[in-house]
């Protein structure tokens, strides 16, 4: 099979299905001899952040000299990403040879009246697989949605070194919860007995309820925080000081989690523990690169910043960082997001920005959601305007809102902000899908 005919079969697998907990990745990984019991696991979870710190940790444990499974979600651009080995994507022919070897089991336990697992259950069992096949030491393992039901969640001790809970804010609420207690509750559901639980800054009734989790399991618990700038500095090969390549001021969240973690695995005294000099860290995290997450590009000579921001607090972490190096009005905002998540939350953030100064609305997944981000974009804000100078007889009347329009191609779109002489900076953000696309067309590094 093709590797384009597999993927028309995984498409067509449902998003959900019959979830039954992680029972149903269980009894696969159970027919399939258990291959994520064959190295060592740092499992993360979390909002925002995820990603980030898991790419700092696989970068650092490859300098270290540890043969490194990576797995994330969603892709930018194919599929492939989402499964790594120090760094480089699983080749395509072998995704489509691993990816049967799963597909085949499953046709055979659904004959035999069991559920038909859920397309993230098949990537993260094709992962499990892979890495168990590629001999890797660790895997850096990043859930998909929550933690407590999420098919990643079925690794334990002794393989299972760490979970690391990045920041938690609200996103998926219909299926984890409408309050941050409650999807901090679901995260803390890949923590385990005696297992270390790093937890990155978080405000106040995370730490409750992540701090209660560990003390009920009896695992050692630390509280990352955040530090100041110069963490982010580190050594080069040179001697030279140099900044960490992963722009955004949260990153000093993520990098304090990051470092924290691997402090706790450096004083670890068991057996399969992992030995982590100061250089390794200092060169790993120097190399670390995540594509799609405060990521630079150019076009016609002007900057392209491209973010996925795709949940409230990723557009917040957004915009304060566009207020600190943008004068207002400096930026044209290129946005798109699926239906399905808070877009109102997400582009209200991003309007009230001063530094964003017009946007550009495009579509992605063939979705037409134009229309929304308008009637959101336009809508009249209480932050908007001074009370004061309101008029009593015009209790209807709108703010001025910043100009748009409407170009249904992303790159097309990238395009024309590009062109517009009287901005600074091109913003993409809104979902990592768009990203994606407009990556692939600019070409994913650089």
């Amino acid at each position: 099979m093709k590797y384009q005919e597999y993927l028309s079969w995984l498409e067509e697998v449902p998003l959900y299905g019959h979830k039954d907990g992680v029972n149903n990745i269980r009894k696969l990984m159970d027919r399939m001899g258990n291959p994520q019991t064959k190295y060592r696991v740092i499992h993360v979870a979390g909002t925002n952040g995820k990603g980030s710190c898991c790419a700092m940790l696989s970068s650092v444990f490859s300098e270290a000299g540890y043969r490194t499974g990576l797995f994330t979600s969603p892709h930018l651009i194919d599929y492939t990403e989402r499964i790594q080995v120090d760094r480089l994507p699983i080749a395509k022919r072998d995704f489509v040879r691993i990816g049967m070897k799963v597909r085949r089991e499953i046709e055979q336990m659904v004959m035999e009246g069991e559920n038909h697992c859920t397309f993230f259950e098949i990537l993260t069992a094709m992962a499990f697989l892979y890495f168990a096949e590629q001999n890797v030491d660790v895997v850096v393992l990043e859930t998909g949605v929550g933690g407590r039901l999420d098919a990643t969640n079925i690794v334990e001790a002794p393989q299972l070194l760490l979970t690391l809970i990045t920041s938690i804010s609200l996103d998926h609420t219909k299926v984890l919860g409408d309050t941050v207690s409650l999807i901090a509750a679901e995260k803390a559901g890949i923590m385990r007995p005696n297992v270390p639980t790093v937890l990155a800054k978080n405000p106040p009734e995370v730490q409750d309820v992540i701090r209660e989790k560990a003390k009920m399991l009896g695992c050692p618990y630390i509280y990352a925080g955040e530090t100041d700038a110069s963490l982010l500095m580190r050594r080069g090969e040179d001697g030279k000081m140099r900044r960490i390549p992963l722009e955004g001021l949260y990153q000093r969240e993520n990098v304090s989690a990051v470092t924290s973690a691997l402090q706790v695995l450096q004083r670890q005294r068991r057996e399969g523990r992992l030995i982590i000099p100061k250089e390794a860290i200092d060169q790993g995290l120097l190399k670390t690169f995540w594509p799609g997450r405060m990521q630079e590009k150019s076009l016609y000579g002007k900057k392209i910043l491209l973010d996925g921001a795709h949940n409230p607090a990723g557009a917040n972490h957004l915009a304060e960082y566009l207020k600190t190096m943008y004068p207002p009005s400096g930026c044209v905002l290129v946005f798109s997001a699926l239906g399905k998540k808070d877009v109102s939350g997400i582009l209200r953030v991003l309007r009230n920005c001063p530094a964003i100064g017009e946007a550009i609305f495009t579509r992605i997944h063939g979705e037409k959601n134009e229309g929304r981000f308008i009637e959101i974009w336009q809508e009249t804000d209480p932050s908007d305007a001074d009370p004061s100078d309101a008029d009593p007889s015009d209790a209807g009347s709108k703010a001025e809102s910043k100009p748009f329009k409407v170009i249904p191609e992303p790159i097309e779109a990238v395009r024309q902000a590009a062109r517009r002489k009287n901005a600074s900076l091109v913003v993409c953000a809104g979902s990592l899908y768009l990203i994606g696309e407009i990556l692939e067309k600019l070409g994913k590094r650089g």
